[in-house]
């Protein structure tokens, strides 16, 4: 059985004592440590473990790295700690399917095998990027929801109440305003015929994820809520409530933690096993039912790097073949590159396909890294692309998936930090026909025909 959270919060105010900074340097000590015991190296003429050995060492290092790290209370500054038997305990019963979205559009995320021929889940739209005003951001959710490539969107963000009043975090316009973004993302996929469709979004505070729920109008138990910890290894009282809130409502709970590659977990070993390590936490501690294994890099704004890659791909592949949890990689969800352009659609390809053959579903939306306040930054084209991808990535071998890969990263990681800009929804639509300009569809044919010539399999679901 599991672990009651109750008793999560007990041991939170029982645990040993620690300042953050000495627990934040044992991060390091620990995975350099492991990192020796077990072997692990960093291959960087390989992007993808292709045998599946280091990601093995990856798993055994970051079960280890958990169990005497444990998970670092921000509130209480104390450490929670589970013993082996309890990690075993959970893994044993945490679920290998749940159901999301509903009627029609329900859809099964279950346990993905490495190189598994099961489809994986995609939730795309432009995720947490700020819209222009409450239409635009009805018709581009809209447009993301009708594609059929797609099992759900994430939605994004809005910078102002009735145009005029600023969205401050932690202050009630943010939880206001996040319910008034949940409602419109229940009227787009209503107006793109899928009214079950999973709808995600996550607010900065638990207070505003909450408010977003409501069978009629919001976010329903169906799409489940989203939790996260800190990097690295940590939590606060606020991701629980998260989580405290999931288990009174019985909806499925989504963890998602991102190892800090140039961070205190240091090297792209170090991230891997950490990012193993943040997994158990989101399941042992924050009792999720699926998680996000991410790794992001300190310098470099995108998540795609070669190490990155690597790192994530080899952490979700040791949690895929050693346990039964439902995984979420969406590697491909944040390139550096901004849309309509080739480097976007190659950095996107490159992730979801490490994340796909690795073990992973897609669920995380996607964007441009840095939008900054940007408004519009994105079209349902990206959503397209990472749904065609990650569908077509189901089944494909990890050393073709390998040469794909490193074809790609030759286009691209040259070019990540000064990276193309991209262009905005109303440079890339027609408003009228509500589809690409015709520049835009060319490119992106373009590279789609590129990956079809280097064995990537579309296989072109309708719109």
């Amino acid at each position: 059985m599991r672990i009651p959270l109750w008793e999560i919060l007990a041991r939170s105010k029982k645990g040993p004592i620690i300042e953050e900074k000495q627990f934040d340097l044992s991060i390091f000590r620990k995975g350099q440590e492991l990192q020796q015991k077990y072997g692990i190296e960093y291959n960087t003429e390989q992007p993808i473990d292709v045998s599946g050995e280091m990601a093995d060492r990856v798993f055994h290092a970051g079960v280890e790295f958990f169990l005497s790290i444990g998970t670092y209370c921000v509130n209480t500054r104390r450490i929670i700690r589970i013993s082996e038997q309890e990690l075993l305990d959970e893994l044993a019963v945490c679920p290998q399917q749940i159901e999301l979205g509903q009627g029609e559009d329900r859809v099964a995320l279950i346990h993905r095998d490495v190189e598994g021929k099961q489809e994986p889940i995609v939730v795309a739209g432009i995720q947490t990027a700020p819209f222009s005003n409450e239409e635009m951001m009805f018709t581009i959710s809209k447009g993301c929801a009708m594609d059929r490539c797609v099992d759900g969107i994430w939605g994004g963000i809005l910078l102002k109440i009735e145009n005029k009043y600023d969205v401050i975090a932690g202050a009630p316009s943010e939880i206001y305003q996040y319910r008034k973004v949940a409602e419109i993302l229940r009227k787009a996929v209503a107006a793109a015929g899928r009214p079950g469709m999973i709808t995600i979004n996550n607010a900065p505070t638990s207070g505003a994820t909450i408010a977003m729920f409501s069978e009629e109008e919001g976010l329903r138990k169906s799409d489940g809520i989203m939790v996260t910890g800190m990097s690295e290894c940590k939590l606060a009282y606020d991701d629980l409530d998260r989580s405290a809130f999931g288990l009174a409502m019985g909806m499925p709970i989504h963890g998602a933690h991102s190892s800090v590659l140039g961070g205190f977990s240091g090297t792209p070993e170090g991230a891997a096993i950490t990012a193993v390590a943040a997994t158990l936490q989101l399941i042992c501690i924050q009792k999720t039912d699926c998680t996000r294994v991410g790794v992001t890099e300190a310098m470099v704004k995108s998540r795609v790097t070669r190490k990155e890659l690597w790192a994530a791909g080899t952490a979700i592949q040791g949690l895929s073949r050693n346990t039964k949890l439902i995984l979420d990689g969406s590697i491909g969800d944040h390139p550096a590159a901004g849309p309509g352009t080739k480097q976007y659609l190659y950095e996107s390809a490159a992730g979801h396909i490490v994340s796909t053959v690795s073990g992973a579903h897609s669920t995380e939306g996607t964007r441009k890294f840095v939008v900054g306040s940007t408004p519009d930054y994105g079209t349902p084209l990206e959503s397209r692309w990472m749904g065609e991808v990650c569908k077509s990535a189901a089944g494909m071998d990890r050393s073709k998936a390998n040469r794909i890969v490193k074809y790609l990263l030759e286009k691209y990681e040259g070019r990540l930090k000064d990276a193309p800009e991209g262009q905005t929804f109303k440079q890339l639509y027609d408003q009228e026909k509500m589809e690409p300009v015709a520049q835009y569809k060319e490119l992106y044919e373009q590279v789609k025909e590129e990956l079809i010539g280097l064995g990537l399999s579309f296989k072109n679901k309708e719109r």
